[in-house]
């Protein structure tokens, strides 16, 4: 059993959870056993995962682990199901109701707006006005943590979660400090007749991970590893686990901050951590070759092995689709698919983008992705000052990338640095060609520079924009490298992929068996 260890999922997701759903696709496909781990709350989660396409059978989370709700069966509450006092009067807020004592709300329902109007929470005030409890119900039906509110502050004391059954399973206890800085303790009960106390998230995990990869249940009887996607919030829960099994360090973005020195560059903040314990891992996974040569220049002299295996997965079913004939896609249009985020450099196809509607000036550009930081307010406020609202939309995080990437044209990335874009590697499975800065690490691995797209220098607008002119001005050349793409997205085959992590599987086997004649694991 491989597990891959992730500290959230969420509905937009980011390339890093893109990386995890391909991957354990792949090994389902190739009857590898592996899972998603995650470690934080989420009344919605099971939602997510489901609308993400992920088995419930190969995914575990911390809470649900110790609510004993991994997999429980679906069940619509409604406001029928909640007892109510019958002498409060009901008014109606929206899809929600607040219920009213004496003219005062002393109890609020908060309703999803679907079909069956399912119960988000329900909420319990004093006769001021005063919040007391809020009970939050998993999407699946129950019950599944209150939080408790201080009369005086506001704010939550207490998080108590339950089992389905309403048994009370954890509890977190929140205290503030002098300077009001937030103190969280975490209460397990009963578990397996004990009781335990946790003074940290972190410490709480690593309990969690030595419960999870002893767990004869899930793990089977098989070896047993971890492959840790996010390193900055579960690094230190990893390699402080009491037991002892093969753990890799997976990186998803280039590993250092300024990378005309990779010898001896400050270390990207996510991964400066885990690197600088190298020697406690069994092995660091890297996306591309020149990481995988960049990385061993660095650290190959610990003895750590250091693999390498794209993020990037293109499935059978989109290689054996019918192409899209180029004729059919939509004139001029072009798409850039990834998160609104500095790093993204969106701006610079922004400012690309009127000398580029001069020579054709129908071209539109749509920006897909969700927004860090607020960061498509800069983004929008730049469109609107160059007068680009008719031709530039921005439209949001979206789920269906085929869709986008056969009805354009031409996809432009215009990023100052890459781990290696899943975006880049979709666009070409659907016969998009692109255009992309020549950075680590990436775009020259998945772009054939004037084959399937072209590569530009990062912070060259003139250049960015005469590449986008040169390539719609000639739908022919378009054309061509569209075919290309079709062939070219082959290199990130399952079968392909599937090889270089077989190396991974087979060093967690091998390494596996030598760690339990040092380490127990009990059943």
């Amino acid at each position: 059993m491989l597990f891959f260890l992730n500290d959230n999922i969420q509905e937009n997701k980011s390339g890093i959870e893109h990386a995890q759903i391909q991957r354990l696709h792949l090994f389902e496909q190739n009857s590898e056993p592996a899972m998603i781990v995650t470690r934080q709350y989420s009344n919605v989660l099971h939602d997510i995962i489901r609308h993400a396409g992920i088995n419930e059978e190969h995914f575990v989370n911390m809470f649900d682990y110790f609510q004993k709700a991994r997999l429980v069966p679906q069940r619509n509450i409604t406001i029928r199901d909640i007892p109510i006092e019958p002498k409060w009067q009901r008014k109606a807020n929206g899809v929600d109701y607040e219920y009213l004592q004496n003219g005062k709300r002393v109890f609020y329902v908060r309703r999803h707006n679907n079909a069956k109007k399912t119960i988000i929470n329900t909420q319990y005030l004093d006769q001021f006005g005063t919040l007391l409890k809020v009970d939050w119900y998993d999407t699946r039906g129950f019950v599944s943590v209150e939080h408790i509110y201080d009369w005086q502050s506001g704010k939550i004391t207490s998080e108590n979660y339950f089992t389905p059954e309403g048994k009370i399973a954890l509890q977190i206890s929140v205290l503030r400090n002098k300077r009001d800085k937030e103190i969280r303790t975490y209460h397990l009960f009963n578990y397996k007749g004990h009781d335990y106390h946790f003074s940290d998230f972190d410490r709480f995990t690593s309990f969690f991970l030595d419960q999870l990869v002893t767990d004869k249940r899930i793990c089977g009887d098989g070896p047993v590893g971890m492959v840790v996607d996010r390193v900055y919030e579960n690094g230190w829960s990893v390699l402080n686990m009491k037991q002892r099994i093969p753990r890799y360090m997976q990186l998803h973005n280039d590993h250092v901050n300024h990378n005309e020195d990779m010898l001896h560059s400050t270390l990207n903040y996510n991964y400066e951590w885990g690197l600088r314990h190298i020697t406690d891992w069994d092995g660091v996974i890297t996306l591309t070759p020149q990481q995988q040569d960049d990385v061993k220049a660095r650290y190959d002299k610990y003895g750590v092995p250091i693999f390498r295996v794209p993020s990037a997965v293109v499935p059978d079913e989109v290689i054996n689709k019918p192409h899209v004939p180029f004729k059919k896609r939509r004139k001029h249009h072009v798409v850039t698919v990834a998160r609104l985020s500095p790093e993204k450099q969106q701006e610079h196809i922004i400012a690309a983008w009127p000398k580029i509607l001069k020579v054709v000036p129908d071209a539109t550009l749509d920006l897909w992705g969700y927004a860090n930081d607020n960061y498509d307010k800069k983004l929008k406020k730049q469109v609107k000052e160059l007068g680009l609202e008719k031709s530039i939309h921005f439209r949001g995080y979206t789920t269906n990338v085929a869709k986008i990437d056969e009805e354009a044209q031409l996809m432009v990335l215009p990023t100052r640095v890459e781990g290696l874009s899943i975006a880049l590697v979709e666009a070409e499975s659907h016969g998009l060609p692109a255009i992309a800065n020549d950075v680590k690490y990436g775009p020259s691995d998945i772009i054939i520079d004037q084959k399937d797209g072209l590569l530009t220098k990062n912070g060259d607008i003139d250049g960015l924009a005469n590449a986008v002119i040169s390539l719609l001005t000639d739908e022919k050349r378009m054309a061509q490298m569209s075919a290309n793409a079709y062939e070219d997205c082959k290199r990130y085959s399952g079968p392909s992929v599937m090889k270089l992590w077989q190396k991974i599987v087979d060093d967690m086997k091998q390494k596996e068996f030598f760690l339990v004649l040092f380490f127990s694991r009990d059943g």
